[in-house]
Parts: structure tokens; C-alpha cells; sequence
């Protein structure tokens, strides 16, 4: 699904009005009955609403009318100046009035009408905060934080910047959030991600045509994207179609690196899979991966060494290529690096130590003539492009943009939200889980990837595909193993994820 900033809704709102002559009255109704059916979900009876002034209120207002006709007990409250409501927002807070339905503004009243209230709706800021959240309505997202027992927010949780995630001042916690339209960066990224809880999107009734025309260059996991991407396999496949790729790595101390990542690429579907490795390791990876073949290459000091010819071996016979995994601080390796970057042909990956190596050789990305994914976690972006960790982690997409876009290559910048982007598109993960955060699941993700664009996949989508289906197999192995699921538990579950 596509992705908006905050400019982009206000562009997509005015044009579903302007140009196709919705009314804003209309989309405020639509999304209205949004949230009461999100509520109607629940086996709820009494619900507090919140309400700031802006169209977020509106949208409050008309909520509270639909569930006070339907028969709940409800309690609205509106924090703000009243005589500033305006427009559509004002219309659904007369008719509020006129039904005689009480409108509350005590924060004694609101502590404890939220206490014995089955739901909470934050509708007090949306997307157009501009400012950090302070005085009464600070006290207001405090008391809901620590009040309500299931709290739903109308298209953004309050407080959340929509176009960065980063709370402002204050945020309110949502357990869901029902926006409209399209999805907000803001929800994905930072703290909007966990702030949002469980994300529903409704279209209000705006036009697919409507959003389309914002040319929106950022899209994330939602409605089947990016799932649909698999290929269905033709009937008569053999396993020299579907594949056949080189994992390089490995060293003495690091042989498990190899091994994870070739096994995920067979589980992904590769035909074959050869691990690139000195003959020292070769038995300790074949023991548990008798299903790859094996090239032997030299050793020096525990690290692999590899020929001119070794590497023109691999160009002609393989169509994508991974190096990095557990290789190790081979510094006699760098020539090897360069030699691939100038000769390679077909995809490459790089992940791990081969991005700490390429930190030497940056400027050969400039000459390279195949294309090339980059899967580097924030310490290793931040060596290869001298930003701050801190820095990364609070501008990632625009990082990831600009680097793919410098060097005409793909980055996969791993974290809480993956952002994978090619210099112009980029793609927002949100599979996954904590449990993930463990060693040797980089590896998994190497050797998915690898295995995708060695079956066909353009670069960009292998690496969307993978970041996907990377989360969902750890979210499977999460069911069953929570917190203490290894990387070798994601791989089990790759298949489930691809069904």
C-alpha cells in the first residue's frame, strides 16, 4: 500500500473534494463510520471520545452522534477553544449539540468516565500537528495512557509526528489505529510504529484514482503487498531453473554464517546452491547442509582467499551471487571485493563483513557493472557513509534514499521498520518481531534475497520480497518460540511464509 506525509493527505483531501467533488462533510462521515465499525468489532458498550477542535475532532463528533443513536452510552469530551471549531468539524459538534447530547470538558470527569469506559477514542490532534503537545493536553494523552483499558485513535495516534514518527512532546498509545485514505509514514516509522498498535486503513470513499495521482514514491506491508510478488513455478521447472547460486563467506571462527545463509536460499526455492569456502569449514557445513555443493577455495590466517580465476569461475556459472556472511576481518580480501565489483555481471549481495570491507573500495561502486543489493544494519551503514547511528536511526528513509540514489544500487537498511529503496522507490517493511534481534538473522535475510533474484526477481522486488518474507517466517517462529527463536527457527518457517 502507498504511503503519505501530511502535505500528501491535505493534497489527496483537497483533490477528492475539489476535483471529484466529494464533500467534506462526506468523507468526515465515512470516516466516522470507519472507527464505529472498528468498535462494533468489540464487545464494548460504554465509550469515551476525546475530541480536539480540528476536522480529527470533526471526525470525534460525528463518531460520537453514531454511537449515541446506536445505542451506546458515550461521553464526549472536547479540549480546545470552541469558538474555533469551523467547517465540517462544527456542523457535526451543532448537531451534537442539538441531539442534547452532553459535551464534557472536566479532567476529573474525564479520568473517571475513561476508567469505567469499555473503549477510549483519541480524536484530539491529526495529522496536521505542527507543534510539541503541552499544558491541558498533555494532561489529557496522560490520563489516557493511564486510564483507558483499549484505546482506539482516529487516523494518527495524537501527539505523533505523521511524517517522521517521533512523538511531539507527548503521544497518546494507541491499541489500534483506523486511518484514512492510504497509510501515514508517521505510523510506520519510530514511535508511531509502536504508538499506532494494529493499523486499519479505510478509503473513506477517496477515489484509488484520487491517490494515485500524488505520484506517493513510498509504499509498505499492507493488503497483500508485497506478497503478491511470488511467482507461481511453470509445471515443468527443473532445478536449473530456478536458480543457481554462490554464497562467499565464511571463515575459521564463522562457519555458521555460510551455512544459514545457503540453507535459506534453498529453503526460498533456489535449484542450487553453492557455498564459496576454505577447506577448512567444508566438512563442518556440509554436515548440516548436505543439500548445497561446494567450491574449495584457499585459506590464509583462517580467512578464505580467492583466484582471479576462482572469481571468473563463479561469474560464468552462477546467477547471483551473496558475499560477506561470516567472512570475517579478511583484509586480504579487499582486492577480491574489487575484483567482483569490476568483473560481476549478474546481482550481488553484500551484507556483513563484505560491507566493512567495501568501506575501503566505496568509490568502486561508481564502476560496477552488476546490479547490487546493499544489507547493511545502522553500524554498518553508519561506517559507510560516516553518519551517526543516531542520525541513521532518526532519518532513515531519507539516508537510504540518498545513498541508493548516489551509487545506483539497492539498500535494504535493516531495523524496527526495514527500508529498502533503489534511489527512487522505496518500500517500508513491517513484518518482523523482537525476537529477531539475534545473531545469524541477517544471514537468513541474505541467503532469501539471494535466492529470489537468483530465480529471476528484479533486484528491488527481491529485496522488498525478502525484507517481507524475512519478517513473516520470524513471525511464525515467534508463535512458537517468542523471544527465544534462533535464527535456524526462521528458516523453518521461510515455506509458511511463502504459502
Amino acid at each position: 500500500m502507498k504511503v503519505a506525509k501530511a502535505q500528501n493527505m491535505r493534497n489527496i483531501d483537497k483533490r477528492a473534494i475539489e476535483k471529484f467533488k466529494i464533500p467534506g462533510i462526506v468523507l468526515m462521515e465515512n470516516a466516522a463510520w470507519a472507527v464505529f465499525k472498528r468498535i462494533k468489532e468489540r464487545d464494548a458498550k460504554r465509550i469515551t471520545v476525546v475530541c480536539g477542535i480540528g476536522n480529527n475532532g470533526g471526525d470525534g463528533f460525528a463518531l460520537s452522534r453514531l454511537l449515541y443513536i446506536n445505542g451506546y452510552e458515550v461521553n464526549v469530551y472536547l479540549f480546545g477553544d470552541e469558538s474555533k471549531i469551523k467547517g465540517d468539524a462544527k456542523t457535526n459538534y451543532d448537531i451534537l449539540l442539538n441531539m442534547g447530547v452532553l459535551i464534557k470538558k472536566r479532567l476529573d470527569e474525564l479520568i473517571n468516565d475513561i476508567k469505567f469506559s469499555d473503549i477510549t477514542v483519541d480524536a484530539l490532534f491529526g495529522t496536521g500537528l505542527d507543534r510539541d503537545v503541552e499544558g491541558i493536553f498533555k494532561e489529557v494523552i496522560e490520563i489516557i495512557n493511564s486510564h483507558s483499558k483499549y484505546t482506539i485513535s482516529v487516523d494518527i495516534p495524537s501527539g505523533i509526528n505523521s511524517d517522521n514518527g517521533f512523538k511531539m512532546g507527548c503521544a497518546v498509545i494507541s491499541n489500534e489505529t483506523v486511518t484514512f485514505g492510504t497509510l501515514k509514514l508517521g505510523l510506520l516509522l519510530n514511535e508511531g510504529r509502536e504508538h499506532a498498535g494494529d493499523v486499519f486503513v479505510d478509503n473513506i470513499s477517496i477515489p484509488k484514482a484520487c491517490i494515485d495521482e500524488e505520484e506517493l514514491n513510498i509504499t509498505s506491508t499492507y493488503g497483500g503487498y508485497p506478497k503478491h510478488l511470488l511467482k507461481k513455478r511453470h509445471y515443468d521447472v527443473n532445478k536449473g531453473s530456478c536458480g543457481k547460486v554462490a554464497v562467499i563467506g565464511g571463515c575459521y571462527y564463522m562457519s555458521g554464517a555460510v551455512t544459514l545463509a545457503a540453507k535459506s536460499a534453498l529453503r526460498t526455492g533456489s535449484g542450487i546452491v553453492t557455498c564459496v569456502v576454505q577447506g577448512s569449514i567444508v566438512d563442518r557445513i556440509a554436515s548440516f547442509l548436505p543439500e548445497a555443493t561446494y567450491k574449495v577455495c584457499g585459506e590464509t590466517d583462517g580467512y578464505i582467499t580467492l583466484k582471479n580465476e576462482d572469481v571468473d569461475e563463479i561469474i560464468k556459472n552462477y546467477d547471483a551471487v551473496a558475499i560477506g556472511v561470516g567472512l570475517g576481518k579478511n583484509q586480504n580480501f579487499i582486492s577480491t571485493l574489487s575484483y567482483i565489483l569490476e568483473n560481476l555481471t549478474k546481482p550481488l549481495i553484500i551484507d556483513a563483513d563484505g560491507l566493512n570491507l567495501l568501506c575501503n573500495i566505496k568509490e568502486k561502486l561508481n564502476f560496477k557493472k552488476c546490479p547490487i543489493i546493499l544489507t547493511p544494519h545502522p553500524g554498518e551503514f553508519s561506517r559507510l557513509t560516516g553518519l551517526s547511528i543516531d542520525y541513521i536511526n532518526k532519518n532513515r528513509v531519507e539516508v537510504a534514499l540518498k545513498f541508493a540514489k548516489e551509487y545506483e544500487c539497492i539498500v535494504l537498511l535493516k531495523g524496527a521498520s526495514t527500508v529498502v529503496t533503489d534511489g527512487e522507490m522505496v518500500y517500508i517493511n513491517t513484518t518482523g518481531n523482537t525476537g529477531m534481534a539475534t545473531g545469524g538473522s541477517g544471514d537468513v535475510l541474505t541467503g532469501i534475497i539471494l535466492s529470489l533474484v537468483g530465480q529471476g526477481y528484479s533486484p528491488y522486488d527481491a529485496a522488498v520480497l525478502g525484507a517481507y518474507l524475512h519478517g513473516a517466517a520470524g513471525d511464525w517462529a515467534y508463535k512458537k518460540y517468542g523471544n527465544g527463536l534462533v535464527a535456524s527457527d526462521i528458516i523453518e518457517y521461510i515455506g509458511q511464509a511463502m504459502l
